[in-house]
C-alpha cells in the first residue's frame, strides 16, 4: 500500500487586504498550516506529499517564505519522505516563475519539481509508484491539463497517479480558459487517483474508476472558496488496487454565513445580539442583511464590521435590505412635524430620481435624517 498526502492551493504571501489589520496574521495562519501538514505527512507515516499548485500565492514571494518552505521541505527529505510540486496558476512556470530562480530541490533527493514544461511523469522505483503532471506554463489557458493522459505512454507501475491544476467543466461555473478538465478525462486517465488544485474547497470529483479530489486550501485563503467540505482540510490517500480517500481537518477557522431578516428586528441592538450568537474568534463571518427596512433604523456596513469586529476573526456585511417608501405614512411622520417635513421632501426627491444610483443615494439620506432626528445619533 502506499499512503499519500495530497495538498496545494496554499498560496503563501497571500496580501488578504480584505482581512485588515488581521492580514498578516492570516499569512502566518497560511505558513502554519503548510507546517501542520509537512506534520501530518510525518505522523501519518506517508511515502509521498503532493502539493497540486499554488504553493505560493505569486512568483514573487519573499525571502522569509522562501526560506520556510525549504527548511519543511528539508525536514521530510532526511526522513526518507517523497515530495512532488506542481506550479499553479498563482506561481506557474512562466518565464519569472519562482520555480526557475530558486532550486528547492538542491541537495535534497526525495524532492521533486515538476519545472519543465517538457517532462510531465516522474517514477519512483522504490515505490512502485509512477507520477504524472503537466506544470501551467500560464495563469489562463483552454488547454486541459489532464487531457495528455489519455495520450501518454503508461510506464509500468504498480500504482499510476497524477497532479493537475485547473477547473472541472461545469456550466455556469467555470471558465474555458481556466485550465478546463473534462470529467470524461479523469474517467479515462487509467490513473488511481487524480490530485486536483485550483479550487479551494475540499471536494469530490472522481468519475469511472478513477478517485479525483480538490484538495482544496489547508487554511482561509479567500472568503470566498466555498464547495464540497470548504477550506481547511487536506487529503490522506491509501492505494493499493484502488485509491481510499480521506479528508483530514487542518484549521482552526472556518467560513460562517448568516442571512439577518429585518423583518423579525425593530431595532440595531436586537440585530447586533442576534449576529453576537454566532461569536468565535476563529469565525470569518459573511452577514447578509436583507428585507425591508425602517426609515428610523440606519444601517451602516462599516459600524456593524467595525462593532463587531472583536467577536470574530473577520466579519463582512452585505447589505441587501430596501426601503419601500409607500411604507412611510403620514400618521406615523405627520407634516406638522420637523421630521415629517423632512420625510415629505425626500419622498418627493426618491421619487423624482432618474437612476437608481441617485435614489439610493437619496433613501440613505432619508434614513440617515430620519434617524438623527429621532435621537439615534448615527452619524
Amino acid at each position: 500500500m502506499i499512503k499519500i498526502i495530497h495538498t496545494g492551493d496554499i498560496h503563501l504571501g497571500a496580501k488578504f487586504s480584505s482581512f485588515g489589520k488581521k492580514s498578516a496574521e492570516q499569512r502566518r495562519a497560511l505558513l502554519n498550516s503548510f507546517k501542520k501538514v509537512v506534520d501530518e505527512t510525518i505522523l501519518k507515516k506517508a511515502h509521498i506529499l503532493l502539493i497540486s499548485g499554488d504553493l505560493f500565492d505569486s512568483n514573487f514571494p519573499s525571502y522569509d517564505t522562501v526560506n520556510a518552505v525549504k527548511s519543511e521541505l528539508k525536514k521530510l527529505d532526511e526522513l526518507g519522505v517523497y515530495v512532488a510540486i506542481l506550479p499553479g496558476t498563482h506561481d506557474c512556470l512562466s518565464a519569472d516563475s519562482i520555480y526557475k530562480r530558486e532550486n528547492f530541490s538542491e541537495g535534497l533527493s526525495h524532492i521533486y519539481i515538476f519545472d519543465d514544461e517538457n517532462i510531465t511523469s516522474k517514477f519512483y522505483p522504490e515505490l512502485d509508484l509512477v507520477l504524472y503532471a503537466k506544470a501551467n506554463t500560464s495563469n489562463k489557458s483552454k488547454q486541459s491539463p489532464v487531457e495528455f493522459l489519455q495520450s501518454e505512454e503508461k510506464q509500468k507501475a504498480r500504482h499510476k497517479v497524477a497532479m493537475a491544476h485547473g477547473s472541472i467543466e461545469i456550466e455556469g461555473k467555470s471558465a474555458d480558459d481556466d485550465w478546463p478538465i473534462k470529467l470524461s478525462e479523469i474517467s479515462k486517465s487509467q490513473m488511481q487517483y487524480i490530485a486536483l488544485g485550483h479550487w479551494h474547497g475540499a471536494q469530490d470529483f472522481s468519475f469511472g474508476a478513477t478517485k479525483a479530489w480538490y484538495c482544496g486550501s489547508p487554511e482561509i485563503t479567500y472568503k470566498e472558496g466555498k464547495g464540497g467540505l470548504g477550506q481547511g482540510y487536506a487529503i490522506e490517500v491509501d492505494i493499493t488496487s484502488s485509491a481510499e480517500v480521506k479528508p483530514f481537518l487542518v484549521s482552526e477557522k472556518k467560513i460562517e454565513e448568516m442571512n439577518i431578516e429585518l423583518d423579525a428586528f425593530s431595532d440595531i441592538d436586537g440585530i447586533y445580539k442576534e449576529i453576537e450568537k454566532k461569536s468565535d474568534p476563529n469565525t470569518i463571518l459573511i452577514l447578509s442583511i436583507s428585507g425591508i427596512v425602517h426609515p428610523n433604523l440606519f444601517l451602516d456596513e462599516e459600524k456593524i464590521e467595525s462593532d463587531l469586529s472583536d467577536k470574530f476573526f473577520s466579519i463582512k456585511v452585505k447589505n441587501n435590505s430596501s426601503l419601500k417608501i409607500e411604507n412611510i405614512t403620514e400618521r406615523e411622520y405627520p407634516e406638522d412635524m420637523v421630521v415629517g417635513q423632512f420625510v415629505a421632501l425626500m419622498r418627493e426627491r426618491i421619487n423624482a430620481s432618474q437612476n437608481e444610483e441617485d435614489k439610493k443615494v437619496f433613501e440613505e439620506a432619508l434614513q440617515l435624517g430620519v434617524a438623527e432626528l429621532e435621537g439615534k445619533e448615527v452619524l
